[in-house]
């Protein structure tokens, strides 16, 4: 179990009553993991989602018809979301996140959040909403990389970027 007031620190449950602190702190524990341990991967089930609370983490897929993954995120700040997959219902993560440094972390069973937050529908809709907001930051970014990828695709190799 996480203490409620971790939990009332991040951006995900911030202003949140404490009859849902308590709730959700007893679906969330913290975890550690060394540089290299792999957090999640497609090819483990997990029906966890987690919130950074200390350092770093990659996350990448892996296209069939690429060597090695891509990397799509490298979260840094105390309080993002990862690994939500579970919370929005899919059972399963479509990435990989990987701790590149000594990471420290808060790790919500996904099935008793989702649970606890159908019971208590007005701060599920506060959850959620901030949810759908980190899951719309993120596909701004893969956006971004994407749009990029076409550009420097596309440009002439006598060509060089400006700054």
């Amino acid at each position: 179990m996480v203490d409620k007031k971790t939990l009332a620190g991040l951006e995900l449950f911030i202003d949140l009553p404490d009859r849902a602190l308590d709730a959700i702190a007893s679906t969330a524990e913290k975890k550690r993991y060394a540089p290299g341990d792999i957090i999640f991967s497609p090819e483990r089930a997990s029906d966890q989602a987690f919130l950074l609370l200390k350092g770093s983490v990659r996350l990448t897929v892996h296209a069939s018809s690429l060597p090695e993954p891509v990397a799509i995120a490298s979260l840094e700040t105390p309080g993002q979301l990862f690994g939500f997959s579970t919370v929005i219902g899919q059972g399963h993560h479509n990435s990989s996140a990987e701790a590149t440094t000594e990471v420290e972390a808060v790790a919500v069973d996904g099935p008793r959040f989702l649970a606890y937050l159908g019971k208590d529908p007005e701060v599920g809709f506060v959850v959620m909403s901030r949810v759908a907001r980190a899951l719309s930051r993120r596909l701004a970014t893969l956006r971004r990389q994407l749009l990029q990828t076409i550009v420097d695709y596309e440009r002439p190799k006598s060509t060089t970027p400006e700054n």
